[in-house]
């Protein structure tokens, strides 16, 4: 009931609510909605922000106007464009509004998909860090500094949630309504979490053995209807989030606000929001690198008769890139956004600093040595080169780009063109009210759930020295790849699958990266790329064009 009163308050009518409903009901379900911060801003922008009446000076992104004197006492000021993201913060509420923990199973692979979305937006945000000089996100959670103050404090300068002030500690026991939630009992949950790991079996509520798997170990995590058993195992990932959001008040004595942890739609823009959930993914590294889930082998990636013989990229024509190398160089900017938004049905402007990319193209040259015509799935990923060039080492470090099929006709060599832009893993572009005022859409071709990464954020920021990757990619054969005959690959279908629809890659989520390599097979990715002829691997630089209008 609380949880239903809190949402309905910060969304002034309920638009979450609302959103629920319509994505549920069958004569709605595919209906096209705006985006959340469109009409539910308070989620969003600051309450200053939201006071500016027409013809008003409209207030600058609070996260710019912060002085070197704040950065340097706390360096995570550095990312709070990137925590504060509309789409960040959109896609994660998307993702568990419609995958509710609270609801029956929406696909048989919720609980992997559940692990290897939040495992990416992990790997993203440490490819930001590395960008900026900050090092990779450390865990906090039951049994790794969990007895320690949590260094980073955060004010979300929000007006329905608290601030968090630095080196608090998280209390030995928190109240959310008639649920008391003991810290020593959370430890008590992981441990048997990680027993069940080294076992390779979970106990249901009747003692019965339940084989492990990464979805099942995912649905136990979130504690949501595929749990192996709720009652056992508890509800690690949402308690988690529920104590760090009440640490200014833990039985809510004083009627202080909640922190933005509470919220899907708001958590993200916490840094502890991504030390928790280094936590969480470390439960699933313990699988991943376990004795259980064997190390892929050559024949695992490797495909017949196809080659990829060279992978490229090259930017759009843009007359801010006029004399600079289009070949092998990705862009970003930032740019000062004016959002249109709604408060109280009166319509706000405030000013939002965002990333952005300049768009670019692939270029998969692919022999096909075979007599028939050949369905290939390509999978793209990006990584940051570090120092340490060992690929396990590094395999947690590589981020989805894009995943899609295309056919090459037998014996022929042909050169595949993708744009940047038709990405699988990205959001389409949102339909906004004004659009929906003037006509301009239907029912979405697409996924209407609002679930898919910020297209914005595709590319990392860079430095403005250029940040070396490794733009990597493997093909591999979609006949048995595809779920189903009539399956396809979509946009947002990597991190979001497909509603009411199974998962349509029947590949781990995250192949090949998906589990701990071997050292003696493939030391690195230039020896995986050279035994896998149907790979490739290409350095490219990240440029932040600092000075850019």
């Amino acid at each position: 009931k609380q949880w239903y009163q809190r949402r309905v308050a910060i969304t002034a009518g309920g638009d979450y609510l609302s959103r629920i409903t319509l994505f549920q009901h069958p004569e709605t379900k595919n209906m096209t909605l705006p985006p959340p911060h469109q009409t539910i801003p308070r989620a969003f922008f600051s309450k200053d922000q939201l006071l500016t009446g027409p013809g008003e000076n409209i207030p600058p992104d609070p996260q710019t106007t912060l002085v070197g004197r704040a950065v340097t006492l706390d360096p995570e000021h550095k990312l709070n464009w990137w925590r504060e993201d509309l789409g960040l913060s959109e896609h994660h509420a998307h993702w568990h509004l419609y995958y509710a923990w609270y609801e029956p199973l929406k696909i048989e692979r919720q609980g992997e998909l559940f692990a290897y979305m939040h495992e990416q937006m992990l790997a993203r945000y440490d490819f930001q860090r590395l960008g900026v000089g900050l090092p990779p996100v450390l865990p906090y959670g039951p049994g790794i500094h969990w007895d320690d103050p949590i260094p980073e404090g955060f004010n979300p300068k929000l007006e329905h949630y608290s601030f968090r002030a630095s080196y608090m500690s998280i209390p030995a026991s928190s109240t959310l309504g008639s649920q008391q939630i003991l810290a020593s009992v959370m430890e008590t949950h992981k441990e048997r979490i990680s027993k069940a790991i080294t076992m390779n079996y979970f106990e249901d509520s009747n003692g019965n053995k339940v084989p492990m798997t990464m979805t099942k170990l995912g649905c136990t995590v979130e504690s949501d209807e595929g749990s192996a058993n709720k009652k056992l195992y508890g509800n690690l990932h949402n308690f988690g989030h529920v104590v760090i959001a009440l640490i200014n008040d833990p039985d809510e004595r004083y009627g202080i606000k909640v922190g933005a942890m509470m919220e899907q739609i708001t958590a993200a823009r916490d840094p502890v929001f991504f030390r928790w959930h280094k936590f969480v993914d470390s439960i699933f590294e313990e699988y991943r690198e376990s004795d259980h889930i064997l190390p892929h082998t050559i024949h695992d990636l490797k495909m017949e008769g196809i080659e990829v013989d060279t992978v490229s990229t090259q930017c759009e024509p843009d007359k801010e890139l006029d004399s600079k190398d289009l070949v092998d160089r990705l862009y970003t900017k930032m740019i000062e956004k004016k959002i249109t938004v709604y408060v109280d049905k009166t319509e706000k402007n405030p000013l939002k600093s965002m990333l952005q990319y300049y768009p670019f193209n692939y270029h998969f040259t692919v022999r096909n040595k075979r007599e028939e015509k050949a369905s290939l799935v390509f999978r793209v990923f990006l990584a940051p080169i570090r120092f340490a060039e060992d690929l396990d080492a590094r395999r947690r470090d590589f981020v989805e780009m894009d995943r899609f099929v295309a056919d090459i006709d037998g014996g022929s060599e042909q050169t595949i063109t993708r744009s940047s832009e038709d990405s699988s893993v990205t959001l389409p572009p949102t339909v906004t009210v004004q659009d929906i005022q003037d006509g301009k859409c239907g029912d979405s071709p697409y996924s209407p759930c609002g679930c898919g990464w910020p297209r914005n954020l595709l590319v990392p920021r860079g430095t403005s020295q250029g940040m070396w990757a490794d733009l990597y990619v493997l093909v591999t054969d979609w006949k048995k790849d595809a779920a189903n005959e009539d399956t396809y690959l979509s946009a947002s279908v990597a991190y979001c699958g497909k509603r009411k629809s199974e998962y349509p890659d029947k590949k781990p989520m995250g192949f090949p990266f998906d589990r701990k390599f071997s050292k003696s097979k493939f030391p690195d990715l230039e020896k995986m790329v050279k035994d896998v002829p149907n790979s490739a691997t290409k350095q490219i630089k990240i440029i932040f064009l600092e000075n850019s209008d």
